[in-house]
């Protein structure tokens, strides 16, 4: 859709189970029955647009846009029996997909299957959600409950430009009372279910429980939301990068207080910017950047630089007894500009200037005979923004708009270097930018280099929505959920950092 996507790749149990990601059978991707109940089981707190009642009206019509076209019946219960469940909540909520306040992952649904969370859609109460009001306004909340019901029902993301499942958020879709399935999801749903006898409104089971008659949808021309996207939120096209890291095999891009992250398919979880502070806990509410950032080998706890300083993380939670000097390295007191693991030998480079270091996590000592001149990575410029190994066995260096690659345990730039970060990272084109004037745009663009255009989702059980992220750090050993990456972003992959 327009700027956010799902963000969670699927896992299976099995994959939970061993805290990594690895292919899997498919899982179980439709319900064995057609009476389906649902129920809202917490509303959104602090919304000064919807009501409980629009709220409601709005699940039903993104409800019966499936029903419509499909043997699926849906009815609203008021027990706790609910097939799906529906919950406005925030941060950690309990199912291993914790959400990471405005921007970043704004929802995730369940696939259909065994497991008590089957069909189960979470919605982040943090986002400012909307309903026929401006797409500049907050995210419209019809379209993005159509996107996760389809993944309750059993279906994955696809790249059709035209279709609800696309990953990218693509702003409201019209009036809930008229809008109409693209041929593309129905065909997919026809495959699943087959096709509906009738399009006449869905009949429901005998129940006291059930809705009665279609909830009024009112007409709400003043609906808007009153907070409008934040004015610092850097454009990911046109900047420069204060740090880039490799995280649990995924990327992550930082700037200022937001970063942008990639799944390990290069596969950017939004298109807009998610906040730090809201996603790494414990970082000073002053921090207005960081310098550099690695995975530590071995622990897998995640190191932040900034100034004099450094936090580690486990997950996306500081540890107590931080920030704590970077002298504890052996680096001297200027601070650093880059640091990474390089695959060829396990240990950590830390680049300042014209200078580096080598580091062994495994001893926490460095290495004699450092710092050395950076000239030894020959083609590599002076003064970085940061450095990151890839899934390729590659090291990338930043610096400006520009990346070079050094592959293997070469420690020369490879030919065809420097490369634009926008265009083959971040799904850029030469000429566009975040600006309101080319966003429109933005659902047309190419793949980034080395992307293809396929379907985003994985075998696995839950599909995860966001703007600017993909999976939660720190996921437990729940079912993972399908994420839908919105217009914001933010959030960590499905497997636990």
């Amino acid at each position: 859709m327009k700027t956010p996507r799902c963000s969670l790749p699927d896992l299976s149990e099995t994959e939970m189970s061993v805290g990594r990601r690895r292919r899997a059978l498919a899982p179980q991707n439709k319900w064995t029955k057609r009476h389906l109940s649902w129920r809202i089981r917490t509303y959104p707190k602090d919304s000064l647009v919807l009501g409980r009642d629009t709220v409601r009206a709005l699940m039903y019509y993104a409800l019966k846009v499936w029903s419509d076209i499909s043997p699926l019946n849906f009815h609203e219960v008021a027990g706790n029996d609910a097939d799906i469940q529906i919950d406005f909540t925030k941060a950690d909520h309990n199912d291993g997909y914790p959400f990471d306040g405005p921007g970043g992952t704004v929802a995730h649904a369940f696939f259909p299957g065994e497991r008590f969370t089957a069909g189960d859609t979470h919605f982040d109460d943090d986002e400012k959600w909307t309903f026929r009001s401006p797409d500049s306004h907050g995210m419209d909340l019809f379209a993005v409950a159509v996107h996760e019901f389809g993944h309750a029902i059993g279906l994955a993301h696809t790249s059709a430009i035209e279709s609800i499942m696309r990953p990218y958020y693509h702003g409201p879709v019209g009036d809930p009372l008229k809008y109409n399935l693209p041929y593309e999801d129905k065909v997919r749903v026809w495959q699943l279910y087959g096709v509906r006898d009738s399009v006449s409104h869905t009949p429901q089971p005998d129940d006291s429980s059930q809705t009665a008659d279609p909830p009024v949808l009112l007409d709400l021309p003043k609906n808007r939301s009153s907070v409008l996207p934040a004015r610092d939120s850097p454009d990911r096209c046109t900047s420069h990068f204060d740090a880039v890291a490799h995280i649990r095999g995924e990327a992550f891009f930082f700037k200022g207080k937001y970063f942008w992250r990639l799944t390990r398919e290069k596969h950017l979880v939004s298109l807009h910017p998610a906040q730090i502070h809201r996603f790494w806990r414990g970082l000073p509410i002053k921090l207005d950047s960081v310098d550099a950032i690695y995975e530590r080998p071995g622990d897998h706890k995640i190191v932040f630089f900034k100034g004099i300083q450094y936090w580690i993380f486990k997950d996306n939670n500081v540890e107590e007894g931080y920030p704590r000097p970077i002298s504890d390295f052996g680096l001297p007191l200027e601070g650093v500009d880059a640091a990474f693991v390089w695959l060829h030998n396990d240990k950590t480079y830390f680049f300042k200037d014209n200078r580096y270091w080598r580091y062994d996590d495994h001893v926490h000592r460095m290495d004699l005979g450092y710092p050395k001149d950076s000239t030894l990575w020959k083609g590599v410029p002076p003064h970085l923004d940061d450095a990151m190994r890839w899934s390729d066995d590659s090291s990338y260096f930043f610096k400006g708009r520009d990346y070079w690659r050094v592959m293997g345990s070469d420690m020369e730039v490879e030919a065809g270097y420097p490369r634009p970060i926008g265009k083959d990272w971040l799904m850029c084109t030469e000429m566009q930018s975040d600006s309101p004037a080319t966003e429109a745009n933005n659902t047309a663009n190419t793949p980034p280099h080395g992307q293809p255009q396929a379907d985003h989702a994985k075998d696995g059980e839950v599909c995860s929505c966001t703007s600017d992220s993909a999976s939660p750090l720190g996921a437990r050993s729940s079912p993972s959920p399908l994420v839908l990456l919105l217009t914001l972003s933010a959030g960590l992959s499905s497997v636990p950092l």
